[in-house]
């Protein structure tokens, strides 16, 4: 399956601190930068928990391959496959599960 948003080379070069990588929860390259250079993250799940970075709406499917491409370590093309298979939720207002069985609809 080919990448919607491949990682150019040389990317890096070009980014502002405050260019933002993780749309959804903002967060920006300069906090993954630091949690990569200053708090010892080696792969993106350690960035993720650092961060925020991949653990919004899209669970990470637009900046999955770039966080880990700050790290070093890119993920595989198995890893990118199984982030494209993953189903977005939608969260449910606990009132709507309380209501559902006594629902005249």
């Amino acid at each position: 399956m080919p990448l919607v948003y491949p990682v150019p080379d040389g990317w890096l070069a070009g980014l502002a601190g405050d260019t933002i990588v993780c749309r959804c929860e903002e967060v920006r390259f300069d906090t993954i930068r630091a949690a990569v250079t200053e708090l010892g993250a080696r792969d993106a799940r350690a960035v993720k928990l650092l961060t925020r970075a991949g653990m919004g709406w899209c669970q990470g499917r637009f900046c999955a391959q770039s966080v880990a491409s700050m790290t070093g370590r890119p993920p595989s093309a198995e890893a990118l496959a199984d982030m494209a298979r993953r189903t977005l939720a939608q969260p449910v207002p606990l009132g709507f599960l309380a209501d559902e069985g006594n629902s005249d609809d």
